[in-house]
């Protein structure tokens, strides 16, 4: 899972139905093409990479399929130029701070921008239908039990730095993915797998100890992306700076805390149907410049000159983008977006009726106007709307503070000190330690202090912020995820497998329910049967405060009208069929 909102922004089984997919096209290997290497800060060795010769289509059926879709501006505005038109020029994208890596799997957030350009997945979630479909591999099968997963892999596929895509390959990737370093929500995709077989050239069967019905689409996710053997198998230091993907364009540099630059790959011939494009990306580079002032930033987007793009826009400048012609993208996290793992084992909160009281006592609407400028959506349970098995918990999360007060009074806290905040029989104040400080927790530092609840503000450094996130010293604490499917709660809050963020003690018989339930979802293929567990899983971590769902992120992107058909699938961000029109 990815680090909470403060560190991300500024601010602010019915049978499951496995697609079966042919593949026609030639079987010719490719021509290798020599590249001179340049003199960067990180190089990039004298390498080849190669160039196709066969043209491919992928006819693909849909017997996957559902409604839905997501927020944002998704038409092309220049539809009127032929694709033929549309091939050329540099994208240069605006990051507010150095993202720390260029591989998804290391380092966090990058699989929003970068990662998802080098490194293709084995599998595609399609946003509007809410499914997986091929990618790297071209069909799957899974077992009845959802334990056993075996993939045919396309023979046409070649890394940045000319070796193939090879069953042995996708091995090595898994692998990978279990070394200390590699980050917590890359691991999540491996957890629990008992062997990794390759009976062909191209053909890969992954075997888990247990069920696993969340795997296609934590395959699906950039930090899950393909890389070649070497990369895989680099240390982990290293993949931070470098990576060999089949992604559309290739890593020419990376000057840490300066740009990253990314140039096409002239062979690229097997991007996702989803957007019906065939060949390599339109644009010839794209570079990523950190710029991390906000006016130098805004005024370079709308000068539109040294940016075209930046993305987590504060929603107050949305105005000034506005009124100057950029074209405003919003899209709605597919996941949790901003929740507050709360921690059971901390003296106060093992009473149910102190974080019972903690959970009515949030304004959500006066949350997101505060804290996003009104863009985010208040949350209507542990899931976003956009996830496919969204639980609708609004009931439970509606603003009474007068029934927060009267919990407060049931728990034992019934007076209250000269500074506004109760104290109980053995004269303890009502107070808590969060690890942030940001415009969110100043809201909700307010609105519980009205309860004569004490909030202390008390951030980590950013570097231990995830150890410490998962170590019990914080009363309640926060995190955020993105992946559209709902084993992100077992991810969060599981404690047989999961990270148990709300520190579930081994007696607590609710808790076990609870467990139970996670657990069984990612068991369960019948999309209705699961839907039922996730419905029952969602509503005991709302009533019983286990955690505080407080808002649906959306991202907000802001670029110049010379840029179309940039895509963010979730909150990925797609550069295939991105071109500039001409000045």
């Amino acid at each position: 899972m990815e680090p909470g909102r403060s560190q991300r922004r500024g601010r602010p089984r019915g049978v499951v139905r496995v697609c079966r997919h042919v593949r026609h096209g030639s079987g010719r290997s490719p021509r290798p093409i020599e590249r001179k290497p340049q003199a960067v800060s990180i190089s990039r060795p004298r390498r080849q990479f190669a160039a196709a010769v066969a043209t491919l289509s992928l006819l693909a059926t849909a017997a996957c399929s559902s409604g839905g879709g997501e927020q944002g501006e998704r038409s092309d505005t220049g539809a009127q130029v032929a694709k033929k038109d549309r091939s050329g020029g540099t994208l240069n994208i605006g990051l507010g701070a150095d993202p720390g890596g260029v591989d998804a799997a290391v380092v966090n957030q990058v699989w929003r921008t970068v990662a998802r350009a080098l490194a293709d997945s084995l599998v595609f979630y399609n946003p509007e239908t809410k499914r997986v479909e091929p990618w790297l591999a071209t069909s799957w099968t899974v077992s009845d039990d959802a334990r056993v997963y075996s993939f045919e892999l396309r023979d046409d596929v070649t890394f940045h730095d000319g070796t193939k895509l090879t069953a042995k390959v996708v091995k090595a990737n898994l692998e990978s993915l279990n070394r200390p370093g590699i980050h917590s929500s890359a691991k999540t995709v491996v957890q629990g797998i008992r062997t990794i077989k390759t009976p062909s050239e191209h053909k890969v069967t992954v075997e888990f100890a247990e069920p696993n019905a969340a795997f296609l689409v934590s395959l699906s996710r950039a930090y899950g992306g393909i890389v070649s053997e070497k990369t895989a198998r680099l240390p982990v230091e290293k993949r931070q700076n470098w990576l060999d993907g089949s992604g559309p364009f290739y890593l020419e540099e990376y000057v840490p805390n300066q740009r990253i630059v990314l140039k096409k790959r002239a062979d690229y011939d097997w991007a996702p149907k989803y957007f019906d494009h065939d060949g390599p990306a339109y644009l010839d580079e794209v570079v990523y410049k950190i710029i991390p002032e906000d006016s130098v930033r805004n005024g370079a987007v709308i000068g539109g000159d040294e940016l075209q793009f930046i993305y987590w826009v504060n929603a107050k400048y949305l105005p000034q983008f506005e009124s100057a012609g950029l074209t405003i993208s919003k899209t709605l996290n597919p996941a949790t977006g901003t929740e507050l793992p709360v921690n059971t084992s901390s003296t106060f909160l093992k009473d149910v009726r102190v974080r019972q009281a903690l959970q009515s006592g949030v304004d959500r609407d006066a949350f997101v106007k505060i804290d996003s400028g009104g863009i985010d959506e208040p949350a209507t349970g542990p899931l976003s709307k956009d996830n496919p098995y969204h639980s609708d918990q609004s009931a439970l999360l509606k603003y009474d503070p007068e029934r927060s007060k009267s919990l407060l009074k049931q728990a034992g806290w019934t007076k209250t000190g000269k500074d506004g905040i109760r104290v109980n029989a053995a004269g303890e104040r009502l107070s808590l330690r969060v690890p942030a400080d940001d415009a969110g927790w100043q809201v909700l530092q307010d609105q519980w202090k009205k309860l004569g609840i004490e909030l202390v503000l008390d951030p980590p450094l950013p570097a231990e912020a995830n150890e410490k996130l998962l170590s019990g010293e914080y009363d309640i604490a926060y995190w955020y995820a993105s992946s559209p499917d709902p084993d992100v709660l077992r991810a969060n809050y599981g404690k047989t497998t999961g990270s148990n963020r709300s520190f579930i003690a081994d007696d607590d018989k609710t808790g076990k329910k609870l467990d139970r339930l996670l657990q069984e979802q990612n068991q369960t293929i019948d999309q209705a049967e699961r839907q039922k567990l996730v419905d029952q899983a969602s509503h005991i971590l709302v009533e019983q405060a286990y955690e505080i769902p407080v808002s649906n992120d959306i991202d907000i992107w802001a670029y110049s009208p010379r840029l179309h058909d940039i895509k963010p699938v979730g909150l990925d961000q797609y550069l295939i069929n991105a071109w500039l029109a001409k000045k």
